[in-house]
């Protein structure tokens, strides 16, 4: 009896029940996808933090390989090193240089001298019985045997020092093997001096204190098993991540294991632990005082309720149908289904229905056909009237009467049923009347019983008034009046319509015409209008399938609705651009409209609208392609991304210039014969946010269109400006002379009026000396008059700046400038330092270039100097200064002025 009780509860406990469960089931369901989600991110987060470890770990080690290899050319390029290879005495070489503390001084485990084929001549060893023993081993390893044999196959000035990490008696040693030479590093390689520290002893040392965790070092040969674990391990309280340590022979020689604490997750599972047991109490909380509470409220307007249904079914004489043991739904619905067989509003209702439809179904406005099956059953008189028939000639006949037949395989009808069927009941179609004339109409299809059976009601009304209103009111407001074409609000509509609804299922022609610009201001507003008709004519005959659009004065955009039109508007844009490649006739003128066209490809099409057009004017401001009628310029998703990385960085340029987020590196130019510093090349540099290092190649000309030039010279200038009043105080300190300092300038801002006032303003603010300062001109920025632009550097050398010819024997390149011009220096181009090597027509050439600039006083600057066999050339042939990555590469601020202060030559 209890058991049929729980089965028949009533609604008030029934509701209450389903309340509480759900309740308990959202809470334990959103506690638990919320632990999911966190121990996700804590996994994220802790592989994170193994991998930045494990990095951590194998830079240092490579930092400390880097470092040995560098700091060995202090002992490889000494004389006393060179001599002792040359043949000097051993025993005289390591009492002076190898006495006992050498390797602790150097922090070296090993040190190996050898000659040229790699036989050692002396070595000093840590931890090793024999010292010759243990560098004979070094010397027979694989890898340093390799480079000194390839290293013997070479030119002495190709001969380069090498370093790595080797596995030596089942220990991970740092070595790096360096050729000797002279401390002029002129003279031709003696030997070689092979540096070695044992990193299985001195890893990580002293640098423990940095690592964030704990790293070790396994010798492959006693760690063999490591191979075989995953590359990241975890147990419950830790995780581990191993990697391989390549050696110099390009294969793995130990392994580099770094070990974390799972902190994150020891403190989150304990969280957790507590979240679910609060939870769980508050749950249970909750969950008695809404049962107890709910029940209480609601209990009473159910008990009314079960009344009011009772008093119902005594009123109506229904107790026959009244199921005490089902809850308050089940018996009002009972209740409801007897009074609705039962009601004569029922009856009522459906005759005041039939009226309606009687009086619809007369209407004088709305053509109403009856179909059963494709055959026409009965008609109204509008229909009959619209159609021009008489009722005797359309009833009973088939619907394929009235509608007419496009000659494909499925017919309209065919077409609307098969529509309707997927649940489309409006239709746009066409009917045809007794006389064959087609009419324009709006269909709306209902479902409906005649006689039993499924019929369809054809609501048809009329829209060629309609139309007509449509075309008139769009070409009004849509068109533009001049070419008849698309005017710039529809056509974009349009196109952003299709980037919404269609990504990437369509396509774009963005068409300029330039000098549609200047037609209006040359030969008037009549030609210009008729030039405007000419090209809405030939769009007309090339691509007339397609809307087209006219953006601005001399803008087009042509929208490829369907992917599958792709090929045909590229063919029709080719014969458009074809076409005003010649000259057209426009009254008596013969006026130059030639075009650029731009494709838009459809993988590009999911992006705004605008974003597409500021693409296209990109792709066409900095496209190489040859001019060409039959050239179309495409861009997809690498063309798309360079413009709206170009737009950002274009965006960012004024800041960056006016907050110098875009700053001056500086190379040293040194002096060939002592090889001192004698001065620096001011160089732009910019690191954006964004897009980390961008090339001067991309902003400047991105500057020298956008007009920032000027502002980004006047930048650098007084940058390089503040930096030499630093460089003077530290050179006076020392008692030495003032350097000077090149700075680069653009044409723009040469023939700025406001240069020479600017010069006098930084010249005065920090102290230039005459003579100090530098500007760097190419041949092509004095391609003026020549007068002018000898007045105007007269004028400037005044101040007490002087001038470099940069680049020289590039672009433009004429002798006659050296003399022409009034320059103090003239700077070699890179591509002739290049060729010394192998070119001999190049080196005849700048010794020339040399001899002639020193008869006509002018200092000689080689640039793009880059290795030890250019510099002597060079040196022996009176170059004066030299400036390369041999000596120096371009260095931020800071570090020069480190450099200098510690510099004593």
């Amino acid at each position: 009896m209890k058991q049929f009780r729980l089965l028949n509860l009533k609604l008030q406990t029934k509701t209450t029940l389903y309340f509480l469960i759900g309740l308990l089931g959202v809470t334990l369901s959103c506690l638990y996808i919320t632990r999911y989600f966190f121990l996700v991110s804590l996994d994220n987060l802790e592989n994170a933090e193994s991998t930045r470890a494990s990095k951590q770990a194998y830079n240092l080690i490579i930092n400390m390989v880097e470092e040995l290899e560098e700091r060995s050319y202090d002992w490889a390029y000494w004389d006393e090193t060179h001599a002792l290879l040359l043949g000097g005495s051993v025993q005289e070489y390591r009492e002076r240089n190898l006495f006992e503390g050498s390797l602790d001084s150097l922090s070296l485990d090993m040190m190996i001298f050898t000659t040229l084929r790699g036989d050692v001549i002396d070595s000093v060893a840590r931890y090793q019985n024999s010292d010759h023993n243990f560098s004979s081993i070094v010397m027979s390893e694989p890898a340093i045997y390799h480079h000194v044999q390839a290293m013997n196959k070479v030119m002495d000035s190709f001969r380069e020092s090498y370093s790595g990490l080797l596995a030596l008696d089942e220990q991970l040693w740092s070595v790096s093997i360096t050729p000797v030479r002279n401390s002029d590093g002129t003279a031709a390689s003696s030997g070689w001096l092979v540096w070695g520290q044992n990193l299985s002893s001195r890893f990580p040392g002293n640098f423990e204190s940095i690592l964030i965790a704990q790293s070790d070092i396994f010798h492959i040969g006693q760690s063999h098993q490591l191979s075989l674990i995953p590359e990241v391990e975890k147990s419950r309280h830790y995780m581990s991540q191993t990697i391989d340590l390549v050696g110099m022979s390009g294969t793995p020689v130990a392994h580099l294991k770094t070990t974390l604490e799972r902190v994150h997750f020891l403190k989150g599972n304990v969280l957790f632990s507590y979240l679910f047991m609060a939870v769980a109490f508050v749950a249970i909380i909750i969950t008695a005082i809404t049962y107890i509470l709910f029940r209480r409220r609601v209990a009473v307007r159910f008990s009314d309720l079960e009344k009011d249904i009772d008093e119902l079914f005594s009123s109506y004489q229904l107790e026959g149908l009244n199921q005490p043991n089902k809850d308050e739904l089940d018996r009002l619905t009972k209740l409801v289904q007897a009074l609705a067989s039962d009601s004569s509003a029922t009856k009522e209702q459906l005759q005041d229905t039939q009226q309606k439809f009687a009086a619809l179904y007369e209407s004088q406005t709305i053509a109403m056909i009856l179909v059963l099956g494709r055959e026409i059953v009965e008609i109204n008189r509008t229909a009959l009237e619209l159609l021009d028939y008489d009722i005797g000639e359309v009833v009973h006949q088939p619907l394929d009467l009235i509608c007419p037949d496009d000659d494909k395989p499925e017919c309209q009808i065919d077409t609307m049923y098969r529509m309707f069927q997927q649940g489309q009941t409006q239709f746009e179609s066409q009917m045809i009347t007794k006389s064959g004339e087609l009419i324009d109409c709006h269909i709306e299809v209902k479902s409906i019983k005649y006689q039993g059976r499924d019929a369809v009601m054809l609501s048809v009304r009329d829209v060629r008034e309609h139309k007509k209103q449509t075309k008139l009111i769009e070409d009004l407001v849509e068109r533009d009046h001049l070419s008849g074409l698309w005017n710039r609000k529809a056509i974009m509509e349009k196109a952003r319509n299709f980037v919404q609804t269609q990504p990437n299922q369509f396509s774009l022609l963005y068409i300029t015409i330039p000098n549609l610009m200047q037609v209006s201001e040359v030969y008037g507003h009549q030609i210009f209008d008729q030039s405007l008709e000419s090209i809405a004519r030939l769009f007309g005959e090339e691509l007339s399938a397609f809307p087209v659009g006219r953006i601005s004065s001399h803008e087009f955009l042509v929208l490829i609705e369907r992917i599958e039109e792709f090929d045909i508007a590229e063919l029709g844009a080719i014969r458009f651009k074809e076409a005003l490649s010649r000259k057209r006739q426009i009254q008596t003128l013969m006026v130059d409209l030639r075009c650029q066209v731009v494709l838009i490809e459809p993988e590009i099409t999911h992006h705004s609208l605008d974003k597409l057009i500021h693409s296209s004017i990109h792709a066409l401001e900095t496209s190489r392609i040859p001019a060409s009628p039959s050239n179309l310029l495409r861009i997809g998703s690498e063309e798309f991304d360079v413009a709206q990385a170009a737009a950002a960085i274009k965006r960012d340029l004024e800041c960056a210039i006016e907050s110098r987020e875009i700053h001056a590196h500086y190379q040293p130019i040194v002096d060939s014969k002592t090889a001192e510093i004698v001065g620096f090349e001011a160089l732009a540099r910019w690191q954006h946010p964004q897009f980390g290092f961008v090339s001067p190649g991309v902003f400047i000309p991105l500057a020298e269109r956008d007009h920032q030039i000027i502002k980004l010279g006047e930048s650098i200038l007084e940058q390089a400006c503040e930096f030499m009043t630093r460089v003077d105080k530290i050179r006076r300190s020392q008692g030495r002379t003032s350097l000077t300092i090149h700075v680069n300038l653009s044409a723009a801002h040469f023939y700025y009026p406001g240069l020479p006032d600017y010069l006098v303003h930084i010249i005065q603010r920090y102290n230039v000396l005459p003579g100090q300062l530098v500007i760097e001109v190419t041949e092509s920025m004095l391609m003026g008059i020549e007068e002018e632009v000898i007045a105007r550097m007269e004028m400037i050398k005044s101040l007490g700046v002087l001038f470099a010819l940069d680049d020289f024997g590039t672009g433009y390149s004429s002798f006659s400038t050296l003399c022409c011009f009034p320059l103090d220096i003239v700077k070699l181009d890179k591509s002739y330092i290049d060729q010394l090597e192998e070119n001999d027509r190049a080196k005849s050439l700048v010794r020339n270039i040399a001899n002639m600039a020193q008869e006509l006083g002018l200092t000689t600057v080689a640039e793009g100097v880059e290795t030890a066999s250019q510099a002597r050339k060079l040196k022996n042939w009176n170059i004066e200064e030299i400036q390369g990555f041999y000596f120096y590469k371009p260095m931020a601020e800071n570090e020069l002025l480190k450099l200098i202060s510690g510099s004593h030559g």
